[in-house]
């Protein structure tokens, strides 16, 4: 035993008790940490699952709401009668869609239709949609938007427009050229003097208010009103396109402006969620630009395209821009624009004679351009890259501005004719479109916009006692 014991005495030494409890606190350490790892790449596989589940819940919600809006537009084409206030559920009916019960089901989502009244004309429409995403969770998304009684607009007597609800004497002498609206107001723009942009309330027609107003660097040409703000063309070498925020009207203010190189001058301009489509006269450069205009104060080139040829008016439908041009080249062309940065020309209408295309729009596969050799014209653009003639009209005078109700039916158009300045012409049969009725205004119009709601046309034009005239049925 004594023996024994000395050779425990003999192998024992202070830090080896030490050296054991540090390899057993390591281990301990180590298992710790892996587990920890293991539990961080588990929860990260798990919440990657389910953030996946979510966006796709989230994006299936929205396809579902989409969908109810398309469906009570449907319902609403079918008979504007169906779309009575209340709350609904969606089914099909005769391979229609119906309003049905109080919502309806698809899958684990609920959907609800909304309808209210906005006015005798104009519904607002909100589709909800709810959903479980698990026991402690749950998901919605709402989309709403407003849907007129198109087939009941513009049904006033056109065919004597005498009406002069009212009209509007702007400071100076300088003529209006173009006009725009939009909840309730018209933005017009004049040529040059102080002011040159200017904001109406036309709330009640009969009785417009100037609102707010701005003198712009150059003189102004046409203009362009979306959201809260305004794009104006303008024959400022530094500034083609100018950039208005009108989201307080009583105080406009500009923040933005866009240069295109060279001297040419800019000349219309369409505005397409935030991208805007500008031309301007021919000259060394590019007549036709796509701008980014999501940051208003600081607009970027995206692409351009030279077209040889002074262009006064563009409207954009899907992937191509169709733009009215000066006498010697095709009267119309088409811009591709299906890749922004490399706008490039798909087709074009060489309409006899050599007078200059002054202004166009569109309804659904059909343009309807006006010239200065005092005619109008139907153009169908079924195939966008051949675009063919229809028909046309001589109105006597030469077709400033273009401006169609939202059913197509009709088109207002400022003219130079010195009796009928503002004519109002059927559409209903494009291959023959016929003068319904005219107003003779004090002088030459310039610019023209309708407003399908209040059933009236709002035009500008050379006379110095009514830069702006308010004309109902």
């Amino acid at each position: 035993m004594r023996f024994m014991r000395g050779i425990f005495l003999k192998n024992w030494r202070p830090g080896r008790l030490a050296e054991n409890g540090f390899s057993l606190v390591e281990a301990i350490l180590s298992v710790a940490l892996f587990g920890l790892i293991i539990t961080a790449v588990v929860g990260a596989f798990l919440y990657g699952q389910e953030g996946a589940m979510i966006f796709g819940q989230q994006a299936r919600a929205l396809a579902l709401a989409e969908e109810g809006l398309e469906a009570a537009r449907n319902i609403r084409d079918a008979s504007f009668a169906n779309l009575a206030a209340g709350t609904y559920g969606l089914t099909i009916s005769g391979n229609q869609y119906v309003l049905s019960g109080s919502s309806d089901t698809s899958d684990i989502y609920t959907r609800q239709i909304v309808v209210a009244d906005v006015d005798s004309k104009k519904k607002s429409v909100t589709a909800n949609v709810s959903w479980t995403r698990n026991a402690q969770r749950s998901g919605s998304v709402s989309l709403a938007t407003y849907l007129t009684n198109w087939q009941a607009l513009a049904t006033g007597d056109w065919t004597n427009p005498n009406t002069l609800a009212a009209s509007l004497n702007i400071s100076g002498t300088n003529d209006g050229l173009k006009i725009a609206f939009q909840n309730n107001y018209v933005y017009l723009v004049r040529n040059d003097g102080t002011p040159d942009f200017v904001i109406v309330d036309v709330s009640t027609p009969a009785s417009p208010v100037l609102v707010g107003s701005l003198s712009l660097t150059g003189a102004p040409a046409n203009i362009a009103v979306s959201g809260n703000y305004a794009y104006v063309t303008s024959n400022s070498n530094s500034q083609e396109l100018q950039i208005i925020n009108i989201s307080n009207p009583a105080s406009p203010s500009q923040v933005g402006s866009f240069d295109a190189s060279g001297n040419a001058d800019g000349r219309s301009v369409q505005i397409v969620g935030t991208t805007a489509y500008l031309t301007r006269s021919g000259g060394a450069g590019n007549e036709f630009f796509i701008v980014n205009v999501a940051n208003p104060a600081s607009p970027a080139l995206v692409g351009s395209l030279a077209l040889g040829q002074t262009i006064y008016d563009v409207a954009v439908s899907g992937n191509y821009a169709f733009v009215a041009g000066a006498s010697n080249q095709p009267e119309l062309r088409v811009v591709d624009i299906s890749n922004p940065a490399a706008p490039a020309l798909a087709g074009n209408l060489n309409l006899s004679g050599n007078n200059d295309a002054y202004a166009l729009a569109i309804f659904g596969t059909t343009v309807v351009l006006g010239r200065a050799n005092s005619t109008l014209y139907t153009i169908s653009i079924a195939t966008p890259t051949t675009p063919a003639l229809l028909g046309s009209l001589a109105v006597g005078g030469a077709v400033n501005d273009v401006s169609l109700n939202s059913a197509g039916t009709y088109a207002f158009i400022a003219t130079a004719n010195a009796t009928a300045e503002l004519q109002v012409i059927d559409l209903a049969t494009l291959a023959t479109p016929a003068l319904v009725g005219s107003y003779n205004a004090l002088g030459n119009l310039n610019g023209i916009v309708y407003d399908d709601t209040a059933d009236t046309a709002f035009a500008v034009g050379a006379d110095n006692t009514q830069e702006l005239i308010i004309v109902q049925p």
